[in-house]
């Protein structure tokens, strides 16, 4: 029997294809039926003949179908990957927009909500129609969508993220053979730390040490116009690992800190010339390179005289998707860097129905956490405990319908001025005719914001 494994939001080109492509490599999962759905049905078109393509010219014998309607193509999946991204980046652009209005800069993230809710409903339509299937959870936010689905749905669900790998951008710069490097992290997504940092088996972290001490300042002088996403050893990283004891991994110095990113000027000094990947001035060199990405992708879709495979180059991407359903299909054990709830507290200080990012054995019989040592205080205490607050108000705002629980988040969060410019945020977000699915939600009763101060007069009054 052929696995049927679903693609919710196969119009993401370059996800796509390089999963089509690494599945077209896994010579386990030749024959497999590939079910890309996307509600653009001209780029899922386009997606679908990329696919059939590369399997042709790795004779995978892959069956590609392409779908609009995601209900009827989930019967008898075996793995449902969902990678969409709700509304596009058009949509996302826009929620920023209506957050900068309210006086934030940047960073509110608004759209996890709907991204959040959106991945639950997919959780429950698969209890309908293939229940025995696994979700691997691959758009963000990973850490609060995964901890929605355990705790509302009966699906097996793990998340996955290649944010872990940044350890080998941190020994490239030190000038390490990956070869002989090793590194452990754990945490939870996008907040985790290297615990274990080796290279031919002896403790890399002096090496890390002297390269800070010694070369760090003038690296980030003549480097400081690197590629906008290169965050691995930024000053912003450096200062997390003084401040916190240990190396944060991955996307972890993009967030462990609004102090590094209240502005464009503070973020050009923390990361790069840019701001680093959320800066305004980042995340329009990402769009853009990701569009010129798309143009060639379509182009050599269409150009059946080249082969595509000079587009997709016939080698394996670093995403873990494919080995992990190829280890769960044929029994064929791996260690993977998983995203999964932290049963049998496996992260010691942290609740057993939150999803944590932990090192685990895939098999036939599913994913097996592996024990991990206890974090520094300042970790837990410092980073962490509030990145688990911040991920219960998105979670609990799912869950009990509440809006107030957004409010609750927002006025945790550094950035918003004050309490009726984050009432007012909300009530703009909740009535914009793009967030219906957030009105049917939260229903469309607006805050009051009118908590105006008094002026000196009405003060000297009340005294």
């Amino acid at each position: 029997m052929s696995t049927k494994i679903i693609v919710i939001g196969a119009g993401s080109a370059v996800f796509s294809g390089n999963l089509v492509r690494d599945l077209a490599l896994t010579k386990g999962l030749h024959g497999s039926q590939v079910v890309l759905i996307d509600l653009d049905a001209d780029r899922l078109q386009m997606i679908g003949r990329l696919a059939e393509r590369i399997s042709d010219e790795l004779d995978a014998n892959l069956r590609i179908v392409t779908a609009t309607d995601r209900t009827k193509a989930l019967d008898g999946a075996d793995f449902v990957v969902n990678t969409a991204q709700v509304g596009g980046h058009d949509w996302t652009n826009q929620q920023t927009q209506i957050a900068q209005r309210h006086g934030t800069y940047r960073g509110v993230s608004l759209h996890n909500y709907g991204q959040a809710a959106f991945f639950l409903q997919v959780a429950h339509e698969m209890e309908k129609h293939c229940p025995n299937a696994w979700l691997i959870q691959s758009a963000n936010p990973v850490f609060e969508g995964c901890t929605l689905i355990h705790r509302e749905s009966s699906m097996k669900c793990i998340g996955l993220c290649h944010g872990h790998l940044g350890y080998r951008k941190i020994a490239k710069t030190l000038g390490l053979n990956l070869e002989h490097v090793h590194a452990e992290t754990h945490g939870v997504n996008h907040c985790v730390w290297m615990t274990d940092f080796r290279y031919k088996g002896q403790d890399a972290y002096p090496l890390l040490d002297r390269w800070i001490e010694e070369e760090a300042e003038a690296w980030w002088v003549e480097n400081h116009d690197r590629d906008y996403k290169d965050l691995h050893l930024s000053r912003a990283a450096v200062h997390q690992y003084k401040l916190f004891g240990l190396m944060g991994i991955g996307d972890t110095p993009r967030f462990a800190g609004w102090w590094y990113n209240d502005s464009l000027r503070t973020k050009q000094f923390w990361y790069t010339a840019d701001g680093g990947f959320d800066s305004e001035l980042g995340w329009r060199k990402y769009l853009i390179r990701n569009q010129d990405r798309i143009d060639q992708i379509a182009q050599a879709a269409s150009d059946e005289s080249t082969p595509v495979l000079e587009t997709f180059k016939p080698r394996m991407s670093n995403e873990q998707i494919v080995p992990i359903i190829d280890a769960m299909v044929h029994d064929r054990p791996g260690k993977f860097q998983v995203n999964v709830p932290n049963r049998g507290r496996v992260v010691r200080d942290l609740p057993e129905d939150l999803v944590v990012e932990v090192p685990a054995m895939v098999d036939a019989d599913g994913v097996h956490p592996i024990a991990v040592p206890d974090l520094p205080a300042k970790v837990m205490t410092g980073i962490l405990a509030p990145r688990w607050q911040a991920c219960e108000m998105i979670v609990n705002a799912i869950r009990q319908r509440d809006k107030d629980f957004i409010l609750h988040r927002l006025l945790n969060w550094n950035h918003v001025p004050s309490l009726a410019r984050a009432e007012a945020m909300i009530n703009e977000w909740l009535m914009h005719p793009q967030n219906q699915a957030m009105r049917d939600l939260f229903g469309s009763k607006l805050y009051e914001t009118n908590h105006t101060l008094p002026t000196d007069q009405s003060a000297k009054a009340l005294v």
